[in-house]
């Protein structure tokens, strides 16, 4: 597995190609993560550990391009930073996208890469579920958070607290 904080861009045609630096500077840290064993392509944002470490879900959809990941990634670690601030909690805000079908690439190995991935992160990010919508699926984070410690702030067995499980 391999982690940097420059990803080869893959842009969608037609489409402007993404300046990581320029969309991502109010942001902390924007990691790249591949793992070839796996198919593991995923990207972590970390918008403000202000008020705590970032908390934010894991989408996992077919993204057209790497930019549009990128900035899909961006703007929604940004919006966790404002609703973890809104609901009082002391936790900033984050976010990580896996590129992929999940249909076809989400397997055992890959989730736990990715919760490997995760964890090099040292606890500046902690992964709760998504909520699926259409293709985009929720990871299956039971298997890949494995190796790690319990997150803060949600009940086993539930998606965040007062949400029912499966929800």
């Amino acid at each position: 597995m391999s982690t940097s904080s420059s990803p080869s861009s893959s842009t969608a045609p037609g489409s402007t190609p993404v300046d990581v630096f320029e969309l991502g500077a109010e942001h902390e840290q924007v990691v790249f993560c591949t793992d070839e064993a796996t198919g593991l392509r995923a990207i972590v944002a970390i918008h403000s550990t202000a008020l705590g470490p970032a908390l934010g879900g894991t989408r996992f959809y077919p993204y057209a391009s790497t930019d549009a990941a990128v900035r899909d990634v961006l703007d929604l670690s940004r919006g966790m930073t404002y609703k973890a601030a809104v609901a009082g909690l002391d936790l900033g805000g984050g976010k990580a996208v896996i590129l992929g079908d999940p249909a076809t690439l989400k397997t055992e190995a890959l989730l736990r890469a990715y919760g490997r991935f995760v964890q090099s992160l040292g606890g500046r990010y902690r992964t709760v579920p998504g909520h699926a919508r259409r293709r985009r699926v929720r990871v299956g984070l039971d298997v890949a958070r494995r190796p790690h410690r319990r997150r803060r702030g949600c009940r086993q067995g539930r998606s965040s607290p007062g949400r029912p499980p499966g929800e």
